[in-house]
């Protein structure tokens, strides 16, 4: 179990190593250059999920291969960047916000972000919010959405930003509420 704060570090090394390591032909998101992103995590070749990134960020997730940014933050809330579809598209990449109430996260929002994945299969892509845990919650519906066999495992895996499961499923049931939901639905 991932129980320490060198534990976590290590096992992104080890992720940044095996990415950079089983790059193929397609043009794999480049992580080395995004350690420093709050919260980010790298669950496969085109996708990375994390928490916001700084402003300055934005072109080095462009430089790393990132084509489109999906940010689950709410418009207005004081947690984002006011102007993040203007620095993102300046950095050259494609914007979609899906503002995702933390309190009230709905099947809604996670089926308007299926279909952005969906259309968007073709590209690398950032999925953010504030600190990686709408982000990593989503990414894992979209997984299983996409075939993946569900497992505690697999979930463990995806919503590693959340830690022990249990005790944020406590701390925050509308989330396991909306998990629950959403999986009838797929």
């Amino acid at each position: 179990m991932i129980n320490t704060l060198e534990d976590k570090q290590m096992i992104k090394k080890v992720v940044l190593g095996t990415l950079l390591a089983s790059a193929g032909a397609h043009a794999a998101i480049q992580p080395e250059a995004l350690a420093e992103v709050k919260a980010v995590q790298f669950p496969s070749e085109r996708v990375i999920t994390s928490g916001l990134p700084l402003p300055q960020q934005f072109p080095a997730l462009k430089q790393a291969g990132v084509d489109l940014v999906i940010n689950l933050i709410p418009a207005g809330n004081p947690t984002g960047l006011e102007n993040e579809g203007k620095l993102v598209t300046e950095a050259g990449m494609e914007y979609a916000h899906i503002g995702v109430d933390w309190k009230q996260p709905t099947v809604k929002d996670v089926q308007q972000f299926l279909k952005v994945m969906d259309a968007n299969e073709d590209k690398d892509v950032l999925i953010h919010c504030a600190a990686n845990y709408r982000a990593s919650a989503f990414y894992y519906l979209y997984l299983l959405h996409t075939g993946a066999e569900d497992s505690l495992a697999l979930q463990g895996e995806a919503m590693a930003p959340w830690g022990n499961l249990s005790k944020s499923f406590m701390a925050y049931p509308q989330w396991q509420r909306l998990i629950e939901e959403t999986k009838k639905s797929l």
